[in-house]
Protein backbone atom coordinates (compact mmCIF):
# COMPACT_ATOMS: atom_id res chain seq x y z
CA UNK A 1 0.00 0.00 0.00
CA UNK A 2 3.17 2.11 0.37
CA UNK A 3 3.84 1.93 -2.94
CA UNK A 4 0.35 2.87 -4.00
CA UNK A 5 0.31 5.90 -1.72
CA UNK A 6 3.80 6.67 -2.80
CA UNK A 7 2.11 6.66 -6.29
CA UNK A 8 -0.24 9.17 -5.99
CA UNK A 9 1.71 11.50 -4.53
CA UNK A 10 4.14 11.26 -7.37
CA UNK A 11 1.49 11.31 -10.19
CA UNK A 12 -0.18 14.55 -8.68
CA UNK A 13 3.25 15.83 -8.90
CA UNK A 14 3.53 15.08 -11.95
CA UNK A 15 0.44 16.18 -12.95
CA UNK A 16 0.76 19.89 -11.33
CA UNK A 17 4.32 19.75 -13.51
CA UNK A 18 2.94 19.14 -16.59
CA UNK A 19 -0.42 21.29 -16.67
CA UNK A 20 1.58 24.55 -17.28
CA UNK A 21 3.15 22.64 -20.70
CA UNK A 22 -0.49 21.35 -21.51
CA UNK A 23 -1.36 24.72 -21.28
CA UNK A 24 1.05 26.41 -23.45
CA UNK A 25 0.57 23.54 -26.38
CA UNK A 26 -3.31 23.70 -26.03
CA UNK A 27 -2.89 27.69 -26.50
CA UNK A 28 0.11 27.52 -29.16
CA UNK A 29 -2.40 24.99 -30.93
CA UNK A 30 -5.57 27.24 -30.59
CA UNK A 31 -3.72 30.28 -31.97
CA UNK A 32 -3.09 29.17 -35.43
CA UNK A 33 -5.37 28.49 -38.35
CA UNK A 34 -7.50 25.45 -37.85
CA UNK A 35 -6.31 23.96 -41.24
CA UNK A 36 -3.12 24.09 -39.65
CA UNK A 37 -4.24 23.52 -36.04
CA UNK A 38 -1.67 20.91 -34.73
CA UNK A 39 -3.34 18.40 -31.93
CA UNK A 40 -0.67 19.12 -28.93
CA UNK A 41 -0.29 15.20 -28.19
CA UNK A 42 2.95 15.03 -26.07
CA UNK A 43 1.96 17.32 -23.77
CA UNK A 44 -1.40 16.35 -23.19
CA UNK A 45 -0.67 12.89 -22.52
CA UNK A 46 1.91 14.28 -20.21
CA UNK A 47 -0.73 15.60 -18.14
CA UNK A 48 -3.52 13.12 -18.35
CA UNK A 49 -1.35 9.89 -17.86
CA UNK A 50 -0.19 10.81 -14.33
CA UNK A 51 -4.01 11.93 -13.87
CA UNK A 52 -5.45 8.43 -14.05
CA UNK A 53 -2.31 6.69 -12.93
CA UNK A 54 -2.50 9.14 -9.34
CA UNK A 55 -6.63 8.61 -9.19
CA UNK A 56 -6.11 4.71 -10.13
CA UNK A 57 -3.59 4.15 -7.40
CA UNK A 58 -5.55 6.36 -4.76
CA UNK A 59 -8.72 4.61 -5.41
CA UNK A 60 -6.90 0.58 -5.49
CA UNK A 61 -5.39 2.14 -2.04
CA UNK A 62 -8.39 3.18 -0.19
CA UNK A 63 -9.99 -0.27 -1.41
CA UNK A 64 -7.16 -2.35 -0.14
CA UNK A 65 -7.52 0.46 3.17
CA UNK A 66 -10.94 -0.03 3.55
CA UNK A 67 -10.92 -4.29 3.45
CA UNK A 68 -7.79 -4.45 6.08
CA UNK A 69 -9.53 -1.74 8.35
CA UNK A 70 -12.91 -4.19 8.21
CA UNK A 71 -10.39 -7.17 8.46
CA UNK A 72 -8.84 -5.70 11.69
CA UNK A 73 -12.60 -4.62 13.02
CA UNK A 74 -13.96 -8.23 12.31
CA UNK A 75 -10.99 -9.70 14.43
CA UNK A 76 -10.34 -7.78 17.69
CA UNK A 77 -10.25 -9.55 20.83
CA UNK A 78 -12.42 -9.14 23.73
CA UNK A 79 -9.37 -7.60 25.26
CA UNK A 80 -9.21 -5.03 22.93
CA UNK A 81 -9.27 -1.17 24.14
CA UNK A 82 -10.86 1.69 22.35
CA UNK A 83 -10.01 5.28 23.05
CA UNK A 84 -11.69 8.63 21.45
CA UNK A 85 -8.75 11.54 21.77
CA UNK A 86 -7.19 9.85 24.34
CA UNK A 87 -9.63 8.64 26.82
CA UNK A 88 -10.79 5.46 26.99
CA UNK A 89 -14.31 4.70 26.26
CA UNK A 90 -17.21 2.66 28.06
CA UNK A 91 -19.47 1.87 25.06
CA UNK A 92 -16.24 0.18 23.59
CA UNK A 93 -18.41 -2.87 21.71
CA UNK A 94 -21.34 -0.18 20.20
CA UNK A 95 -18.30 2.03 18.70
CA UNK A 96 -16.67 -1.21 17.13
CA UNK A 97 -19.70 -2.66 16.10
CA UNK A 98 -20.92 1.32 14.52
CA UNK A 99 -17.29 0.84 12.59
CA UNK A 100 -17.90 -2.53 11.04
CA UNK A 101 -20.73 -0.70 8.93
CA UNK A 102 -18.74 1.66 7.51
CA UNK A 103 -19.63 1.70 3.40
CA UNK A 104 -19.66 4.32 0.98
CA UNK A 105 -22.51 6.49 0.45
CA UNK A 106 -23.66 8.35 -2.16
CA UNK A 107 -21.94 11.78 -2.22
CA UNK A 108 -24.13 15.02 -1.48
CA UNK A 109 -21.42 17.89 -1.33
CA UNK A 110 -20.63 17.90 2.04
CA UNK A 111 -17.47 17.55 3.94
CA UNK A 112 -15.92 16.31 6.89
CA UNK A 113 -15.23 18.56 9.65
CA UNK A 114 -13.55 18.44 13.25
CA UNK A 115 -11.94 15.27 13.43
CA UNK A 116 -11.90 12.86 16.19
CA UNK A 117 -9.10 10.32 17.18
CA UNK A 118 -10.24 6.60 17.26
CA UNK A 119 -7.68 4.30 18.81
CA UNK A 120 -8.27 0.78 18.76
CA UNK A 121 -5.62 -1.50 20.86
CA UNK A 122 -5.34 -5.04 20.46
CA UNK A 123 -1.91 -6.15 21.41
CA UNK A 124 0.05 -6.30 19.76
CA UNK A 125 -2.07 -4.99 17.12
CA UNK A 126 -3.66 -1.09 17.19
CA UNK A 127 -5.15 0.81 14.95
CA UNK A 128 -5.58 4.66 14.35
CA UNK A 129 -8.92 5.76 12.78
CA UNK A 130 -10.03 9.73 12.13
CA UNK A 131 -13.96 10.06 12.20
CA UNK A 132 -15.11 13.57 11.01
CA UNK A 133 -18.67 15.00 11.48
CA UNK A 134 -20.09 15.45 7.73
CA UNK A 135 -20.95 19.42 7.36
CA UNK A 136 -24.32 18.57 6.31
CA UNK A 137 -25.69 15.46 8.58
CA UNK A 138 -24.88 15.60 11.78
CA UNK A 139 -25.68 12.10 12.31
CA UNK A 140 -23.12 10.89 9.67
CA UNK A 141 -19.60 10.60 9.87
CA UNK A 142 -16.50 9.95 7.67
CA UNK A 143 -14.03 7.33 8.30
CA UNK A 144 -10.31 7.70 7.45
CA UNK A 145 -7.45 5.70 7.68
CA UNK A 146 -3.82 6.97 8.04
CA UNK A 147 -1.57 5.97 5.15
CA UNK A 148 1.47 4.23 6.02
CA UNK A 149 2.87 5.95 3.83
CA UNK A 150 5.60 8.88 5.34
CA UNK A 151 5.39 11.18 2.18
CA UNK A 152 1.52 10.83 2.28
CA UNK A 153 1.55 11.47 5.45
CA UNK A 154 3.46 14.33 4.95
CA UNK A 155 1.41 15.52 2.21
CA UNK A 156 -1.82 14.83 4.61
CA UNK A 157 -3.33 12.71 2.48
CA UNK A 158 -5.80 10.47 4.24
CA UNK A 159 -8.12 7.65 2.92
CA UNK A 160 -11.07 8.27 2.76
CA UNK A 161 -12.52 4.55 3.46
CA UNK A 162 -16.47 5.11 3.83
CA UNK A 163 -19.01 7.02 6.16
CA UNK A 164 -21.52 5.60 8.98
CA UNK A 165 -24.81 7.37 9.79
CA UNK A 166 -24.32 6.84 13.62
CA UNK A 167 -25.25 8.90 16.82
CA UNK A 168 -22.31 6.91 18.85
CA UNK A 169 -19.59 9.90 18.07
CA UNK A 170 -22.45 12.93 18.75
CA UNK A 171 -20.78 13.41 22.48
CA UNK A 172 -17.15 13.26 21.43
Amino acid sequence: MRALDLATVVAILAAVLAAPFMLIGWSNSLARRKEERPFPVKSTLAFAIPVVVGLLAGWTSESIAHSEVLQFLQSVSDQCVVSINGKAVQNRDEILNTLKGVENLQAHHSSPTRMIYVNISDQPRHLLLWVARDSSDPHEYWVFAPSPSTLALRAALKKDIGHVITSVFDQY
